[in-house]
């Protein structure tokens, strides 16, 4: 009697903890809750009325040695406290320690691809020197550099930092670096003071490969000096164009920024002739030439410098109220296995998430996407993206509008990656589900996506969405916290809210929390309030534990109903096709929504009138890591 008590209560715990109405705003980290006490945040999802965000201005004149394979730096950053808090220090990220010898990484890096990091040559903190070797005024671990202030910076305040450094470019590439053939892209590069925020202070998480942004809104004034005959595109906008670029040049640039059909702006072919890209007067009869870039609220600057390329480029409208038009381009080598398309591609990318997913005019003036010739891969950065160049034309457009939908996650929405890098790779990865769909129907990237959640979900190395991004060691276990198991999280809350209610919760998120730093909570109470559910069945399950995909058929009866029970707890769409006796199927479909009322199990109504011969549970683009219970031949 004692153990059947036992098992009866294990199993009403077990199903009250997977399927209660737990909310989620229950077990709130300490964090959270004194942010809610100082009103920087709220539960209603919405920015509280004391929130506040660090801000800086950099201005970096950088030169580009090709000879020795250097990156030489000055830079000069005003930093603006608008924290409540007193600051005694900062904390800088020095992002090419990531391949000084020595240092810890996440990423397979190889004796070839170290070096010594970055050189500062000098540190000045409103013109006071710092001694980088006296640990009572500097401390550097891995790639964060702790500086000291000489005085401390009061609330409402500014500093000035001022800094000379170098580092040698790597050829062991991790998300920037010298991709061989005049191919560099630059990014994760330059001495950058970290986040200040309201929840952790200083972000002092080590870049060491695996976690990539959370940045400021920062505003750039950039030089880039390069060897003659080599081109740069950036983050912002080239103020000296007219200065760098031949009238060919510029003519072809006019047509394509003004019109919806791709141009030609140069070729690479174009190169052998000495004077037809780059203006040979000037500052550029001299050996170097200097390109001029600014940028306004960017959380990043990245730059790429190549030659011997081709540039195409179009114009796009993105926002049918007030015209705004957006300049969308790509650079590639003649030798591009697929990038021949890729300015199409690009563009097609922009007005699907002007227009449809997510739905909001592209942020930014322009968009370049740069090809490294490497066989895949990618990396975003505000209005630039480095990638590879697939053998197959859907995965070398599937990988530009992942990259280009960052522009919208962790770019328009301040997220923290390093935490929680769903807030914007499950966004990155959910949001091409309908583009394949339009533009490569054949293409099986729902049910790829479907398969690698599979091949991890309920497994010893699946770890919660909740749990902090930094702290995964495991590539796999990675994959699946930061692109899989988000994605088909919001495609399944989608399902369940439908496409109307799903958008209009996802807009409010985004505009509230646009050019700010939100977090998971923010996200979640954002949609119970614009849905005015309490969407806990959901969020609980899908993100805070490590439910899995499993529903079963438990039993049919007489009077054909057919009970599914979801033992592994996950909120899925259920789809039940009945074949009866007479050669006849009935296909039932309930909506992820089903679940909603916190049940284990939900009861499908067939045509009671004929005799059921065989029940089969789910489709391919249900995840389900047991099949062995979704098929049932019911004794007559």
């Amino acid at each position: 009697m004692m153990k059947s008590l036992h098992i009866i209560l294990l199993a009403f715990f077990s199903a009250s903890v997977v399927f209660g109405q737990m909310s989620i705003n229950q077990h709130l980290p300490f964090e959270i809750k004194q942010a809610y006490k100082n009103g920087t945040r709220s539960p209603s999802g919405y920015p509280g009325t004391n929130y506040w965000q660090n801000h800086a201005k950099y201005e970096i004149d950088v030169r580009l040695l090709l000879g020795e394979n250097l990156l030489k730096g000055e830079e000069k950053v005003s930093y603006y406290n608008n924290s409540p808090d007193t600051l005694d220090r900062l904390v800088i990220r020095l992002y090419p320690n990531i391949y000084k010898k020595g240092n810890p990484r996440e990423w397979p890096m190889g004796p070839e691809g170290e070096n010594e990091g970055v050189i500062i040559d000098w540190l000045l903190i409103n013109g006071d020197s710092i001694d980088l070797d006296n640990r009572q005024e500097a401390n550097l671990f891995a790639t964060n550099l702790t500086v000291i202030l000489p005085e401390p910076l009061s609330p409402g305040d500014s500093l000035l930092m001022e800094t000379r450094w170098k580092f040698e470019i790597s050829e062991r590439t991790l998300r920037m670096g010298n991709y061989g053939n005049n191919r560099y892209f630059i990014a994760y590069w330059y001495p950058q003071i970290a986040v200040y925020d309201d929840i952790d202070g200083w972000d002092r998480v080590e870049y060491l490969g695996m976690v990539e942004y959370y940045n400021d809104f920062n505003e750039f004034d950039v030089k880039i000096s390069t060897p003659p005959g080599y081109v740069v595109w950036a983050t912002g906008e080239l103020l000296n164009e007219r200065d760098m670029f031949s009238d060919y040049v510029l003519k072809n640039l006019m047509t394509a920024r003004l019109t919806n059909y791709i141009t030609r702006i140069f070729s690479a072919e174009d190169f052998k002739k000495r004077n037809k890209i780059i203006r040979l007067d000037g500052i550029n009869a001299f050996h170097t030439n200097i390109w001029h870039f600014k940028a306004s609220q960017v959380p990043d600057f990245s730059f790429a410098v190549t030659r011997d390329v081709n540039w195409d480029g179009s114009s796009i409208m993105v926002d049918s109220s007030t015209r705004r038009r957006v300049f969308v381009d790509a650079v590639y080598a003649d030798s591009a296995r697929t990038y021949q398309q890729s300015a199409e591609w690009a563009r097609a990318s922009v007005e699907y998430m002007s227009f449809k997913w997510p739905g909001i005019p592209f942020p930014y003036p322009h968009m370049t996407t740069v090809s490294n010739d490497a066989r895949g891969g990618g990396m975003e950065s505000p209005m630039m993206a480095n990638n590879g160049d697939p053998e197959s034309a859907p995965d070398a457009a599937l990988t530009i509008f992942h990259e280009i939908a960052h522009s919208y996650f962790p770019f328009y929405l301040g997220t923290n990656e390093r935490k929680y890098a769903w807030m914007d790779e499950g966004w990155a990865a959910f949001l091409p589900l309908g583009f394949s769909k339009e533009y490569f129907p054949d293409y099986p990237y729902d049910t790829r996506s479907i398969s690698a959640f599979e091949n991890i979900n309920g497994k010893e190395r699946e770890s919660t969405l909740m749990t902090l991004s930094y702290s995964i060691g495991d590539y796999d276990s990675y994959r699946s916290h930061a692109y899989v198991r988000p994605a088909l999280a919001y495609y399944f809350l989608q399902d369940a809210l439908g496409d109307s209610l799903f958008k209009l919760a996802l807009h409010e998120y985004m505009h509230r929390w646009n050019g700010k730093h939100p977090l998971p909570y923010d996200f979640f109470n954002t949609f119970n309030s614009v849905t005015g559910k309490d969407l806990g069945w959901f969020f609980n399950p899908w993100f805070y534990e490590l439910a899995y995909a499993d529903l079963g058929i438990k039993k049919v009866t007489n009077d054909n109903k057919i009970v599914i029970q979801n033992y592994g707890g996950l909120p899925l769409p259920v789809v039940v096709t009945c074949e009866f006796a007479d050669g006849s199927t009935e296909v039932v479909r309930r909506k992820t929504s089903v679940w909603s009322s916190g049940n284990p199990a939900v009861i499908v109504h067939v045509d009671s009138n004929k005799m059921i011969r065989k029940v089969v549970l789910g489709t391919d683009l249900i995840p389900d890591i047991d099949e062995m219970n979704n098929v049932l031949e019911p004794e007559n």
